[in-house]
């Protein structure tokens, strides 16, 4: 029921209307009559008690009531329009505390949607695409949503992901994408367009790497003669010339705009962290606006590479970066429901290695120890992967390599030392990956963004860069906040150390918690590089540090930290999926086992990640994210009772939940059709 009411016909209403808990509030004076009321609901609040109430008023964009059924009839008129929830469950607006919306929006690509292909059938996938696409003569062929972790394999006589792309395009160049864009990997013919700092085309190849791009060394994957394997990382990919706005097709997503704001509002999501604006995104943002679309309250993370604003020392200029970043905030500090106050640093890249490269390529992300150095066996016939050992660094053969002049090894050499040893020489080195920039670098960033009242996002994986990062927010924070206003995302590995340094800073950390599962082929991209394991069917033994310390969630809420969740779309999907990962954080179980399942949150908990702490991460819980008089009246209606079901132990249910209809300042943005 969804119309106006009288007093006297709503009098028999009431008399059935849920009335569990009598407690009731409301804003300071006589009420009035609400434009609209909510009842006989299940409304969770996300207050400090974890509360739910049956009743809510709304005038305007403002809650006015939030409370008991046998209260909230002094907030109907002869005008009030009452909808009997008919016991439907209520929650706040929901906070995606990191994602990249722009990328979710839908547009005409070749995308492989992160299918799993041996490198023939990607070689095919992409010869094809280059035909359906007619990319025009020097024009770069971007594939999207590559799947770096699974498949790749060999096949057909192809070993690397360089070759594959060869067969498919020998004369034009193509860089593949992978879903999280942290992997990437071009033909001869995009590596060829390689520049150095003079903008002279020298192409990538072992000998340039020595002379010009020594800096890019951890970033490009290798095959067994040294010679780049088509596998490039993080940003190295713009030394091919490739632009942000050419890798996302921006004049492509400009006149589609009005995708992300509905897209979103379907998912119950009325409040975003764009966690890498980039400048290039701007006139998206620009066209929302205009359209006057923007159902969402819209943080912007802006992020700039450093580098881009380094001296020929590598000194990078903070002022410059802190003189654009004021700029986009001034710019959109008059429009409604957008800010820009937060910048965005990546402290280190990913953890994934890759055993199907020739050596397996070692993870870059920063790690407190050396990585692994695992030996790899590809079945030819079956294409399934084993473990059969571990380079040992000190072993006599490494420490022959290690003593010896330093040029690099010949072909030849390379081939004997293999036969004799069983792996190859660039297996004896020792890495514990790196951080994206010099500590004292990311230092002065923060500073700088103080200076000028930022609050910086940061992108930390390893558990090395964790603790730069919990360290410099520590070296800023002088008393202890309710929310600190630096936050971290991801935090795949934490310290057990950092965890406890991190509740008590009250540093909101980001989980994607999707993603905390079990998941074979990519837990092979990075348990055996950070445990050294019999096989890798005992990658998911309990001891195991990678199983022990990875997103430790109820680690970190004992300790009575500040839990925020992302679905760091497109990553992985462009759905953002908050009740795959409000399910998720719960179980840490995709049906194969549960991934360190001490480490699950309670499903209150895992509402408040995704409202109130959002919100109070993106510092805007005075304005939302929980339901409480004087706050937005941005809520969604949803069509399962996910803490009943949670009680009843049917958890497993809560990620096939439908919004029925989402709220954003009042107003109705969002219902499901029927």
């Amino acid at each position: 029921m969804n119309k106006p009411l009288s007093r006297l016909a709503l009098a028999g209403l009431l008399a059935c209307a849920l009335c569990a808990c009598q407690d009731k509030a409301a804003p300071a004076g006589a009420p009035g009559a609400a434009e609209r009321v909510f009842l006989n609901g299940a409304i969770y609040t996300a207050d400090a008690g974890q509360r739910s109430f049956p009743a809510m008023a709304i005038s305007g964009d403002t809650i006015l009531f939030v409370g008991g059924a046998d209260a909230v009839g002094e907030w109907i008129g002869d005008e009030t329009i009452v909808t009997d929830l008919q016991g439907k469950r209520v929650l706040p607006g929901l906070h995606d505390s990191h994602v990249h919306p722009v990328e979710t929006i839908r547009i005409e690509k070749c995308d492989l949607q992160g299918e799993p292909l041996n490198l023939a059938g990607l070689a095919d996938f992409v010869a094809a695409c280059r035909q359906r696409m007619a990319i025009p003569d020097g024009e770069w062929l971007i594939v999207k949503n590559w799947n770096f972790s699974e498949g790749n394999t060999p096949a057909d006589g192809l070993r690397t992901v360089r070759a594959a792309l060869d067969r498919a395009s020998a004369d034009y160049p193509v860089l593949l994408e992978n879903t999280d864009s942290h992997h990437f990997a071009a033909n001869s013919a995009g590596l060829n367009e390689a520049r150095n700092s003079n903008g002279e085309r020298v192409g990538l190849s072992a000998a340039t790497l020595a002379v010009y791009f020594s800096d890019l060394a951890p970033y490009i994957g290798l095959d067994a003669g040294g010679e780049p394997n088509g596998e490039l990382h993080e940003t190295a990919y713009q030394r091919l010339g490739v632009s942000r706005a050419e890798l996302i097709n921006l004049p492509a997503l400009i006149p589609e705009a009005g995708q992300m704001p509905v897209w979103f509002n379907s998912r119950g999501i009325t409040s975003l962290l764009d966690a890498a604006f980039y400048p290039e995104l701007a006139p998206v943002y620009d066209s929302l606006v205009e359209q006057d679309a923007l159902s969402l309250r819209v943080t912007l993370a802006q992020h700039y590479e450093p580098g881009d604003f380094a001296n020929e020392n590598g000194v990078v200029d903070m002022q410059a970066i802190m003189a654009r970043a004021r700029v986009t905030r001034e710019k959109y500090a008059a429009v409604e429901n957008i800010k820009a106050d937060q910048l965005k640093f990546f402290v280190d890249g990913v953890l994934e290695g890759n055993p199907f490269s020739t050596p397996p390529g070692l993870p870059n992300g920063a790690q407190l120890k050396d990585f692994y150095q695992p030996i790899f066996e590809l079945d030819s016939q079956s294409g399934e992967l084993s473990l059969a050992g571990y380079v040992d660094p000190d072993s006599k053969a490494c420490t022959a390599l290690q003593a010896r002049a330093q040029e690099p090894p010949g072909q030849s050499e390379i081939a004997e030392f293999v036969a004799t040893n069983g792996f190859y020489p660039v297996q004896c080195r020792r890495s514990s990956g790196v951080t994206s920039q010099p500590v004292a670098t990311i230092r002065r960033f923060l500073a700088a963004a103080i200076a000028e009242d930022f609050s910086v996002h940061f992108h930390a994986i390893g558990d090395r860069a964790v603790r730069v990062a919990t360290d410099l927010i520590a070296s800023v924070t002088p008393d202890t906040p309710a929310t600190n206003r630096h936050s971290i995302a991801h935090a795949q590995l934490v310290d057990p150390n950092d965890v406890r340094r991190i509740a008590a800073l009250k540093i909101p950390v980001v989980f994607t918690f999707s993603w905390a599962i079990r998941d074979f082929s990519y837990d092979s991209t990075v348990i055996p590089f950070v445990d050294r394991i019999d096989s890798l069917q005992d990658m998911y033994n309990p001891a195991n540090y990678a199983i022990k310390q990875a997103y430790p969630a109820r680690s970190i809420l004992d300790a009575g930290g500040v839990l925020a969740a992302g679905s760091d779309a497109p990553v992985i999907s462009d759905d953002p999926m908050p009740f795959e990962n409000i399910e998720k954080a719960v179980t840490r179980n995709n049906g194969t086992g549960a991934f360190n399942p001490g480490e699950g949150i309670a499903i209150l908990d895992a509402i408040d990640a995704y409202t109130i702490n959002g919100a109070r991460m993106m510092r805007q819980d005075d304005l939302t994210g929980s339901l409480a008089p004087g706050k937005k009246a941005d809520f969604i209606i949803i069509d399962r009772d996910i803490i009943a079901l949670a009680e009843q132990g049917k958890v497993d249910e809560v990620s096939s939940t439908s919004v029925l209809e989402t709220w954003f300042n009042g107003n109705l943005v969002y219902r499901k059709a029927p």
